[in-house]
């Protein structure tokens, strides 16, 4: 596993952290599916109802036993590519994400990490936004490679303890180029995710793109991608991020109990309107 370093301010700030929030959590009993709509403008659809719903479970129709259009709070490890050739966006970076900080509210709780010659990560998960700004500031330092995969991996770590809803939000402008000794590939990480289930969104920065595998590992997780122009706005999309998670829909159903993994699927009876979630789930045992 990689050795990931924890920011230097938390034994000073830990007593500060924000408690965490009560939220619904997988069991052997029901399953938590976060959807996304969007309608054919691709705006958010925010008021629709159980009924607007079917879940397919291996092509068969499952009850939904759980259903909350109620807005969700986010629990976020926050991860920003470090590494030497995004030094000319530096600025540009830690600003946009000074934003997504200040749109956080009551409830909400992010911690801040970075990968590049190394990976380091805030022990403090937390909505005070003087702890969070203070990391942003005080902790970042561009240089070195891009060990994406050993990143998202961290984070996973990170949030592992954590119920609920545990999203990964990734800012990066390239590919997998890792160069530490233990480097993980897209499958290990593809598969903790779904094993686990860890929602994935991904940010690329100034028209590098994001690659496919990438992109395939957000659509898995029920998370979503977004790739920026020269010129685009990264703090706008930050928040549209942001309104994203805090408008998804949590469905629940009684599981199959084969041990299987199981293809997900989830239908809006809605015309023009698309949902986005995750696209498997590990059924347990009996």
């Amino acid at each position: 596993m990689t050795a990931v370093r924890w920011l230097g301010m938390a034994a000073g700030l830990a007593c500060l952290a924000a408690a965490p929030s009560a939220q619904f959590k997988s069991s052997v009993a029901t399953v938590a599916v976060y959807a996304t709509v969007n309608d054919g403008r691709g705006r958010l659809a925010t008021a629709l109802e159980r009924e607007d719903f079917t879940i397919l479970d291996n092509g068969t129709e499952r009850d939904i036993t759980l259903f909350s259009n109620d807005p969700q709070h986010i629990t976020v490890t926050l991860m920003l590519d470090m590494s030497g050739s995004m030094m000319p966006r530096f600025l540009k970076v830690r600003d946009s994400t000074e934003r997504f900080i200040k749109v956080l509210i009551p409830g909400d709780r992010a911690q801040i990490g970075s990968f590049g010659d190394e990976i380091a990560i805030s022990p403090l998960l937390t909505g005070d936004k003087a702890i969070l700004t203070r990391v942003l500031h005080e902790e970042l330092w561009p240089s070195g490679a891009t060990p994406l995969w050993n990143a998202v991996d961290a984070a996973m770590t990170a949030l592992k303890a954590e119920s609920g809803r545990r999203i990964v939000l990734m800012l990066t402008d390239g590919a997998d180029s890792c160069d530490f000794p233990d480097c993980l590939d897209y499958g290990d990480v593809k598969r903790r995710a779904m094993r686990e289930d860890f929602m994935v969104y991904a940010i690329a920065m100034d028209d590098r793109g994001l690659g496919a595998e990438l992109i395939e590992l957000t659509e898995q997780t029920g998370g979503g991608h977004f790739e920026l122009g020269r010129d685009d706005n990264l703090t706008a999309t930050f928040e549209q991020v942001a309104e994203e998670l805090r408008h998804q829909y949590l469905l629940g159903f009684v599981p199959a109990t084969d041990g299987k993994e199981h293809k997900l699927e989830v239908k809006v009876h809605r015309e023009g309107m698309r949902a986005r979630a995750r696209k498997t789930y590990q059924a347990a045992r009996r």
